[in-house]
């Protein structure tokens, strides 16, 4: 019995062969028509998916068929990676062979993807024919067996299935349930990209806010000691300036009692002042209440009228008078 017919396979198992450095996993799918396919099965590119279909990586076959010739040094003995180049190829013609029963022809396309499903390698199509088919036998899958009415008289036959068990589609079953499977997974590790993404913005997000906020708090804190530094060189120039004027006031004191006596000299013989005044002059200046009334306008005003004074002079005298001491008592008048 021939075996399937590939159409443009080889060329996409030399391209395998010399991209196995860096294949993750392999789909392939049958295509129905320009939009639809229908997924037939993945297989990860490790030694435990691929066990089953491995062989030797230099059989004589392959040899003959110049095919290792194109790999250069890499196709070395003991080259694992090309162990599992040739058995995901053999992975490829199984499955496509397994889901050939029943069909003439088929279309299928393979995706070689990168680990993890970063990237698609290479994409390619190839077809498969089957030379065996038979149409009249596809027609009659369920073989009728006609019986008599006088076979019929003594017992009832049960029609003979053998043929028909032997043609029941396992593998179609089979490679549907591994569909499904790899959907499941496909589906997963999707779902999975996808938190691992929406964690990975939130945290970034989360990440630029806190260095925001950080920056805008050392602003706050470099304005507050700023701020701080100023009331604190306020408060020592006012303290400075308010000791320097109490420095000043003392000195000016002590210097005018100092020249007290050589002022009331130089005022009496310069300005013709009764040592009076001058003494007046200096007990006005030794009292603030008597120095801010002599400043204040409205007392200079009264004082430059002449009944004001006159009034003023005579309240002295009186107050002085009643201010005197009494005469001591005549102690002869007594006696």
């Amino acid at each position: 019995m021939p075996p399937l017919s590939f159409d443009a396979l080889e060329p996409i198992e030399k391209r395998i062969r010399q991209v196995r450095a860096d294949i993750g996993y392999i789909t392939l799918s049958e295509v129905v028509d320009r939009v639809k396919s229908e997924n037939l099965g993945r297989i990860d590119f490790t030694e435990t998916d691929l066990a089953p279909y491995a062989f030797d990586p230099e059989p004589p076959e392959f040899e003959e068929a110049g095919i290792l010739g194109d790999l250069g040094d890499a196709a070395l003995p003991g080259d694992e990676a090309l162990r599992l180049a040739e058995a995901a190829c053999r992975w490829v013609r199984e499955t496509v062979t397994n889901n050939m029963h029943g069909q003439e022809e088929g279309r299928f396309r393979i995706f070689v993807w990168r680990p993890k499903g970063e990237q698609v390698l290479f994409t390619a199509r190839f077809g498969c024919t089957d030379p065996n088919y038979n149409p009249e036998a596809a027609r009659a899958r369920l073989p009728l067996t006609l019986v008599t009415p006088a076979e019929l008289a003594p017992t009832v036959r049960s029609p003979v299935l053998t043929a028909a068990l032997a043609d029941v589609p396992e593998a179609r079953v089979w490679s549907a349930l591994g569909n499904g499977y790899t959907q499941f997974i496909e589906l997963a590790q999707k779902t999975y990209a996808h938190l691992a993404t929406l964690q990975n913005t939130t945290i970034q997000n989360q990440n630029t806010q806190v260095l925001r906020l950080q920056k805008v708090v050392e602003e706050l804190v470099g304005e507050h000691i700023k701020m701080r530094a100023g009331i604190l060189e306020a408060d020592g120039t006012r303290r400075t300036e308010g000791e320097e004027s109490r420095v000043r006031e003392e000195l000016g004191k002590q210097f005018i009692t100092e020249i007290g006596t050589f002022g009331r000299v130089v005022a009496a013989a310069k300005f013709g002042m009764a040592p009076e005044l001058v003494e007046l002059a200096e007990m006005v200046n030794a009292s603030p209440e008597l120095m801010e009334a002599m400043k204040a306008p409205e007392v200079r005003k009264m004082l430059r009228d002449e009944k004001t004074r006159k009034e003023l002079a005579e309240l002295l005298m009186m107050a002085a008078r009643s201010a005197a001491p009494a005469p001591p008592p005549d102690q002869s008048a007594a006696a």
